[in-house]
């Protein structure tokens, strides 16, 4: 029994592909009359992205990200999913060509944190103290 308890746990870390290990993130975009709202969005390289989006006007609206192959209709009263990985930096745009709506998406750099070790310190006479002080 403890080696079954045992596989079953290590199973999924054993299997796991890249896209399944993504930070995710999920973004609610509703489109209006005065287009998207939100109209500019952020995330951070290497995320993937589950879009849901929906409107609250009667007519044929739609979202639309050329660059990652994301195609949403967008109906009054139904919401629409897609999924998206932003590997790179930069800006990438959303629209909609039959209601001329239009927005973009921020892709930021994920910087990495800067670790100090206080046993690894080189100047003599310092001394760690924690950062709240």
């Amino acid at each position: 029994m403890k080696y079954v308890l045992l596989f079953f746990f290590l199973t999924p870390l054993a299997g796991a592909s890249d896209v399944n290990s993504l930070p995710n993130r999920e973004i609610s975009i509703i489109v209006t009359k005065e287009g998207y709202y939100p109209k500019s969005l952020s995330v951070f390289e290497g995320e993937k992205v589950k879009f849901y989006v929906t409107s609250t006007v009667e007519g044929p609206d739609c979202l639309i990200i050329e660059s990652h192959k994301v195609f949403m209709a967008a109906n009054k009263g139904k919401v629409s999913e897609a999924e998206a990985v932003f590997d790179k930096p930069g800006q990438f745009a959303f629209y909609c060509p039959s209601s001329k709506n239009d927005g973009k998406i921020v892709v930021l750099r994920k910087a990495a944190p800067k670790r100090e070790v206080a046993s690894e310190r080189k100047t003599e006479g310092s001394q760690w103290t924690p950062k709240e002080y």
